[in-house]
C-alpha cells in the first residue's frame, strides 16, 4: 500500500523517531521571512548559477554553523533547459527500469552499483537510485530518436562554457567578495558538449567553492562527490533525515517539479539544530522550482513533505503521465 501523504510540520517534528521535537515549539520560516548572510559576489557571467542567496535557518550570528545554512542557487536559462531536455527522459526511464525489474523478480531484486532497482532511505513511496548516479555519463545507450544535437546547451561554443575561477581560498564563504582570478585553476563546464549525469558533479563543484568554510580545503574534484536519483509520484515523501557529518556538504538539484506546489506541499525543509530543550525550533520552507540547487551541511536535518496530483484520478505510478513526477538529483560533497 502506497503510505499516506505527510504534512512538513508532522516531518519536521517527527515524533516516532530519535530526532523528535514538540510541534509546539516549532517555528515556520521561509525566504520571506529568514535572515538573508551575505554571501560572495556572484558573475553570472562566468558561472552555471544566476543567483545564489544564503539563508539562516536559526536566529545565530555565527555564519560558521554550516548545519544551519541553506544555500539556494538557481541555474542559468540555458544550463537549466539542457539539464531538463536530456535528463528528466533519461531519469524516467531509469525508474521505470527499475520498477519493471522489481516486478519481473517478485520482489527479489537487490539494489547496487549499475542497477536500477530502487533503494529505501528516507523515501516513503518513492523512487530512490543507488548512489553511483554521477559515476557515468549513462545516456542508455539507446537514444530516443533525436538529432545529433540533442541535449546540448544552445549558442557558440566559446560562450557556452561554464567557466569560474574558485574565490580566494582564504576568504570565507560568507565574506562579499568578487571571485579571484588569480593563481588558481580554471573550472569549466563545456556547456556546448552532450549532457549527461556527469554534467552534475561540475554543477556541484562549484556550489561547493562557493559555500566551503574557510578550513576547507579550496577545490573538489567529481571524485569528491556521489549522487541519486529521487522520483516521487503523488503521495510520496522523504521523513526527516541527514546525509552525512557537518564536514561535507549535501544538495539536491531540481528538475521537474509537478505544480502546483501549495501549502508547503512538496516542499524540502531543512530544520534547525535547536537544542532538544530549546523553547523554539525553526525550520526553513523552499518551495523548489525548476533549476533550482539547495544545498546544506551534510549534517543538518531535512525532509520532503508529499504533494498532490493536480488532475490524478488514478495515483499509481504505473498510470501516471510523466510530467506528474518530482525528478530531483541528491549528492554529498565529502
Amino acid at each position: 500500500a502506497r503510505p499516506h501523504a505527510m504534512d512538513l510540520p508532522a516531518l519536521m517534528a517527527a515524533v516516532d523517531t530519535i530526532h523528535a521535537r514538540d510541534p509546539s515549539t516549532l517555528r515556520r520560516i521561509d525566504a520571506s521571512t529568514a535572515r538573508v548572510v551575505p554571501a560572495a559576489v556572484l558573475d553570472a557571467s562566468s558561472s552555471c548559477f544566476q543567483t545564489h542567496t544564503t539563508y539562516a535557518v536559526d536566529d545565530t550570528d555565527d555564519a560558521s554553523a554550516a548545519a544551519t545554512l541553506i544555500h539556494i542557487f538557481t541555474l542559468r536559462d540555458n544550463v537549466r533547459e539542457a539539464l531538463v531536455h536530456t535528463l528528466v527522459p533519461l531519469g524516467l526511464r531509469k525508474f521505470r527500469r527499475g520498477r519493471e525489474d522489481e516486478e519481473r523478480s517478485l520482489g527479489g531484486a537487490v539494489p547496487g552499483p549499475g542497477s536500477d532497482v530502487s533503494v529505501v532511505r528516507s523515501n516513503r513511496g518513492g523512487y530512490q537510485s543507488y548512489a553511483d548516479l554521477l559515476d557515468s555519463s549513462d545516456d542508455d545507450g539507446d537514444g530516443d530518436g533525436s538529432d545529433d544535437d540533442d541535449g546540448e546547451m544552445g549558442g557558440d561554443a566559446a560562450s557556452d562554457r561554464c567557466e569560474r575561477t574558485p574565490t580566494d581560498a582564504n576568504a570565507p564563504a560568507s565574506a562579499t567578495t568578487t571571485p579571484s582570478t588569480s593563481t588558481h585553476a580554471r573550472t569549466s563546464i563545456p556547456l556546448h558538449e552532450s549532457v549527461t549525469w556527469t554534467t552534475i558533479n561540475a554543477i556541484a563543484i562549484e556550489a561547493y567553492e562557493r559555500i566551503r568554510r574557510p578550513a576547507q580545503r579550496p577545490a573538489a574534484s567529481p571524485a569528491d562527490v556521489y549522487g541519486w536519483l529521487n522520483v516521487n509520484a503523488p503521495g510520496d515523501y522523504n521523513r526527516l533525515h541527514a546525509h552525512d557529518s557537518a564536514e561535507h556538504w549535501s544538495g539536491v538539484l531540481y528538475l521537474q517539479i509537478p505544480h502546483p506546489v501549495d501549502d508547503d506541499a512538496g516542499c524540502l525543509g531543512v530544520r534547525s539544530d535547536a537544542p532538544r530543550d530549546a523553547r523554539e525550533t525553526p525550520y526553513f520552507v523552499h518551495p523548489p522550482r525548476v533549476g533550482d540547487l539547495a544545498c546544506f551541511s551534510g549534517a543538518a536535518l531535512h525532509a520532503v513533505s508529499a504533494f498532490t496530483a493536480a488532475n490524478a484520478q488514478n495515483k499509481h505510478s504505473q498510470s501516471l503521465r510523466d510530467d506528474a513526477f518530482r525528478v530531483s538529483v541528491a549528492f554529498n560533497i565529502e
